[in-house]
C-alpha cells in the first residue's frame, strides 16, 4: 500500500478511516439492492416459465416426467448387479434343438455342422418349408451356440485335422474341461 510508506498524524488516519467506512456501507447497500433486483427477476421468470409450460407442453425423449402429488414407487431395485436365473427342473427345449441332439444321438457319433445341416435341411423341409436354405443355417449355428455355450447340452470337440467343431453329447466328455473321454474317440468320424 502507498499509505504504509507515508507518515500520517492521527487526524489524517481518522479522517480516511470515515471515508472507507462510508464507502463500505455504499456498497453493502448497493449489494443489497442488487440482490433484491435479482430475486426479483427471478420471481418474473418462474411465473413466466409456468405460463409457457401451462400453454404448450414441450416434452423431448425420454422418460416422463413424475407429477407432484404422485406416491413414490414402493418397489426399488437393490443396487449392484441382478443375479443370474436358475431353473431347477432344465430348460425347455426347442424342436430344432430336439432335431439337433436327436441327429447325434441317432447316429451316435460326433458331427460335425455340415452333417448336422444336412439334417436339419431335411426336416426343416417338412416343418418349416417357407424358410430358405440361408435362414435354416443361421437357425441351425444358433441352436449349436446356445446347445454348446449356456444350456451345456452338447460338447464341442476340434480335431485339428478339419476345419470347425464336431458336436456330440456333453456326456461323452470329461467334466468342464472338455476333453472327450478315452471310450468315445471311435465317435469321431473325419471325412476328408
Amino acid at each position: 500500500m502507498i499509505m504504509a510508506t507515508k507518515r500520517m498524524n492521527t487526524k489524517d488516519v481518522e479522517q480516511l478511516l470515515v471515508h472507507y467506512r462510508s464507502e463500505r456501507r455504499r456498497l453493502l447497500f448497493q449489494l443489497g439492492q442488487v440482490r433484491k433486483a435479482l430475486g426479483e427477476l427471478k420471481a418474473i421468470e418462474k411465473t413466466a416459465v409456468k405460463k409457457e409450460v401451462g400453454d404448450v407442453p414441450k416434452r423431448g425423449p425420454g422418460r416422463p416426467r413424475k407429477e407432484e402429488g404422485a406416491a413414490k414407487s414402493r418397489y426399488r431395485r437393490k443396487p449392484g448387479r441382478r443375479k443370474k436365473r436358475t431353473v431347477k427342473d432344465g430348460y425347455k427345449l426347442s424342436p430344432w434343438d430336439n432335431v439337433v441332439i436327436g441327429a447325434i444321438e441317432k447316429k451316435s457319433l460326433l458331427l460335425p455342422k455340415e452333417d448336422l445341416f444336412r439334417e436339419t435341411l431335411a426336416w426343416a423341409k417338412t416343418n418349416a418349408p417357407k424358410m430358405k436354405k440361408a435362414e435354416v443355417e443361421v437357425k441351425l449355428t444358433r441352436v449349436l451356440q446356445k446347445l454348446s455355450g449356456k444350456r451345456g447340452v452338447l460338447g464341442t470337440f476340434r480335431s485339428g485335422l478339419r476345419r470347425g467343431y464336431h458336436y456330440g453329447l456333453k456326456d461323452w466328455f470329461i467334466g468342464t474341461n472338455g476333453k472327450l473321454r478315452p471310450a468315445h474317440r471311435n465317435k469321431v468320424e473325419i471325412k476328408k
